[in-house]
């Protein structure tokens, strides 16, 4: 029965090949030849080329390894990389969109501001039977912009219910 040797370790090996292999009772002297053809020198020699094969096929195996690890090293830093320009792209996006925004709103109050002024230089009468046609929140942003004084007027001349909701609603916007 052939033994098949895969890898031994060198700790393993030394203590094989320092154990006397016992000869078995039936052929002694078989027995003793193999004993002594496994402890011969070109037993021992045989047994390290082995060994060299193993170590060197392990270190290669090692080598494919590492450069697979070194490129998915690579994979990885690369997709980092995009990530951080995708979100510094994001960022840049998102800046614009706010500034956009901050644009279009001071634009928005600023014809708020002109259409208060429109609605401040109206009869109270007039303004206000405009302004209870208009939905709370526009009603609401309007009044907002107009003096106390102009706004008490206006609600002097509006329906009571009306008032109760634009009031209710000036309050939630301050």
């Amino acid at each position: 029965m052939a033994l098949e040797v895969r890898f031994i370790p060198p700790l393993a090996l030394s203590v094989l090949l320092a154990l006397p292999l016992s000869p078995s009772p039936a052929h002694p002297q078989q027995s003793k030849v193999r004993a002594e053809n496994e402890s011969s020198p070109e037993a021992k020699a045989r047994l390290l080329q082995e060994l060299d094969r193993q170590i060197e096929e392990r270190r290669r195996t090692l080598a494919r390894e590492e450069e697979e690890l070194a490129a998915l090293k690579g994979a990885l830093e690369a997709a980092k990389t995009e990530l951080l320009a995708e979100r510094q792209r994001l960022e840049g996006l998102k800046r614009e969109v706010e500034d956009d925004l901050a644009k279009r709103g001071k634009v928005s109050d600023e014809r708020l501001d002109q259409v208060a002024k429109v609605y401040q230089a109206m009869k109270p009468k007039e303004a206000a039977q405009a302004l209870e046609k208009m939905d709370d929140e526009q009603a609401a942003a309007i009044l907002e912009r107009l003096p106390n004084r102009a706004v008490g007027k206006l609600f002097d001349v509006m329906d009571k219910k009306r008032v109760k909701d634009l009031t209710r609603r000036l309050q939630e916007g301050r």
